[in-house]
């Protein structure tokens, strides 16, 4: 009688890192902070969904964008694995995550999303960031140093820095 042959079940050594994704510990440390700060001041603006708030979702790219670099910053020398492509594609990735929760299809969301990114070109040439910046750095600091509840205060006053920079330009236009 002939031995049957089961395949063999071969381990999945695909990582995060190889598929393009965020690592974990990244999305803690990165996009989770800036996703609640900018729901919480999407709110405060009187919008209980963060994607039909406008500058909420700018500020949401912005502090993603802002910790990614300084993230990439202090890491890619030490660690070469750091996956650097994964995290400059986090700020359209969490607004991606923001518009599907929101009930918004893809379709829309994909026109969305690129009018998002116009519009945070254009935040950039204006030099808005410049408002906010300081406290975004001193959030990372903060963060690096173990002090979560420093770096979250910081990153939501960043947050408010940077909408009132925006509405205020918005209004000079």
């Amino acid at each position: 009688m002939e031995k049957e042959t089961q395949p063999v079940e071969q381990k999945n050594t695909k990582t995060s890192h190889n598929l393009g994704w965020l690592e974990p510990d990244d999305y803690q440390m990165i996009v989770a902070p800036c996703l609640k700060v900018a729901a919480e001041l999407a709110a405060s603006r009187s919008d209980p969904k963060l994607f039909k708030d406008l500058p909420s979702m700018l500020c949401l790219m912005h502090l993603i964008e802002s910790l990614g670099a300084l993230h990439i910053k202090q890491k890619a020398q030490l660690n070469p694995m750091l996956n650097q492509a994964a995290i400059s594609k986090a700020p359209k990735a969490a607004c991606m995550m923001v518009l599907a929760e929101g009930g918004v299809d893809k379709e829309q969301s994909a026109s969305l999303i690129s009018s998002l990114a116009l519009a945070y070109k254009k935040v950039l040439e204006a030099e808005l960031t410049k408002a906010c910046d300081d406290e975004i750095h001193k959030a990372w600091a903060a963060l690096k140093d173990g002090s979560q509840e420093q770096f979250l205060a910081l990153l939501e006053q960043a947050a408010k820095k940077f909408v009132v920079a925006l509405d205020s330009w918005e209004r000079t236009r």
